[in-house]
């Protein structure tokens, strides 16, 4: 049944869309229409002084077909439809021609561009008619039909007033429809900007990682050069910590080119005085203890083996937590008390950030305008991770990430001999 159904449907939409593309065909058919409720009219009209004859189906036959242009040029196809029907209410058929002449009125008034046109070609073809029809079907031996002028003249202003209407619902909606688009336009331009800066700040996040480790491979290269001969064995840890880091940093620097791949390298340039050391999860404590100070109740909880990880994904988990807890200020309430958990494991580092405020937090939404959730995003996928967020049940908000460890770069690093120091 239910196939059916969704069979009629589709078909509907179908003749929906044909008739859309045809729009010559609906104009052909309307003015069929019309010419066949203005025959029927015209045959059982009665009471004039003329029995209805070819003359006057050719007639009716006429001003219907010229409604096929009655949406193209309106006002023309209502001058000759008032002349058809002057002619008509002059032989003295015993009828109007009222759905043709509405018709024509109608879309004078619905489809005229120039508004000032529209009027004066309006209240002419009203005085027009309403003139010659007093003057002639009107106009009968037993007096005159004031009733039948009334209705004439309430049935036409009604036409023009309902085709005014509908032509101001037109353009409201066409209006509406303008503005609704370029907001979304706006909306996207603004997400593609909020995106290009995020990663102009990562890249720049990324440059100091990597200038730090050429710093570090350089000093460390020197002071195995000169321990080589007298402490063979610490210059061969220095050598493995130079291996490593090296590794690092080319890591680093991969993706740092991936995230500039669409960025003007111009910008990043002119920001580079901007640069300064970053922080890493073992600065969350301090930054925790800072969101306590100001009001927000904050916990940070540690499990799994707390290691050092490579200064990016440090840097990542940092910044997510960062953006979280800011969140929580800005959105969550003053009753919000906030718990950040840090789960480490061999393959992956566990990120949840869960807070009691007022539930779902618009600019951390798929579909809020805000960049919390952008920033995060570019950061997670930078190291293939994944991003969770979402109300929580029974109120507040959770921030989830998983940020994949590769085992190989987690071995210890040797630390550089007390006599050879890293450079700040």
């Amino acid at each position: 049944m239910s196939t059916a159904g969704d069979n009629l449907i589709q078909a509907a939409h179908r003749s929906q869309e044909w008739l859309r593309a045809r729009p010559r065909v609906i104009d052909v058919a309307f003015a069929a229409i019309a010419a066949a409720v203005g025959l029927a009219d015209l045959a059982g009209g009665g009471g004039g002084a003329r029995e209805p004859d070819a003359l006057g189906a050719t007639l009716v036959l006429v001003g219907a077909a010229a409604l096929i242009w009655r949406r193209r040029a309106p006002l023309a196809v209502l001058a000759f439809v008032s002349l058809v029907s002057c002619i008509f209410y002059t032989l003295d058929f015993g009828s109007f021609m009222a759905p043709i002449g509405l018709a024509a009125i109608y879309a004078a008034a619905a489809h005229t561009n120039d508004r000032r046109n529209a009027w004066f070609g309006l209240a002419t073809a009203t005085v027009v008619l309403l003139t010659t029809a007093g003057l002639t079907l009107l106009n009968q031996a037993d007096g005159f039909r004031f009733g039948s002028a009334t209705s004439m003249a309430m049935t036409i202003v009604a036409a023009i007033v309902v085709g005014a209407a509908m032509r101001n619902h037109q353009e409201i909606f066409a209006d509406t429809t303008a503005r609704a688009e370029q907001a979304e336009a706006d909306r996207n331009a603004e997400t593609e900007r909020a995106v290009i800066r995020e990663r102009l700040r990562i890249a720049r996040e990324m440059h100091d990682i990597v200038a730090h480790g050429m710093s570090l491979v350089a000093v460390q290269s020197a002071a195995a050069q000169e321990v080589v001969h007298s402490r063979p064995d610490d210059a061969a840890n220095l050598m493995r910590s130079v291996e490593s880091t090296g590794r690092e940093a080319l890591a680093e620097m991969r993706r740092m080119l991936g995230v500039l791949r669409n960025s003007d390298p111009n910008e990043l340039d002119s920001n580079r005085g901007e640069l300064a050391p970053q922080p890493t999860l073992g600065d969350l404590q301090s930054t925790v203890d800072h969101y306590t100070e100001v009001g927000i109740p904050a916990t940070l909880r540690v499990t799994g083996q707390a290691r050092p990880l490579p200064a990016g994904i440090e840097l990542a988990g940092f910044r997510v937590v960062q953006e979280a807890l800011t969140n929580v200020v800005k959105h969550g309430g003053n009753s919000a008390a906030v718990t950040v958990e840090l789960d480490y494991d061999d393959a992956a580092l566990h990120i949840n950030v869960a807070d009691t405020g007022r539930g779902a937090v618009s600019d951390l939404t798929d579909t809020g305008a805000g960049h919390g959730l952008i920033g995060m995003r570019e950061r997670v996928e930078t190291y293939n991770g994944e991003l969770t967020t979402g109300p929580r049940p029974g109120g507040g908000y959770r921030v989830s990430v998983t940020l994949p460890i590769d085992p190989q770069r987690q071995s210890g690093v040797p630390s550089a001999p007390s006599d050879t120091m890293a450079p700040s």
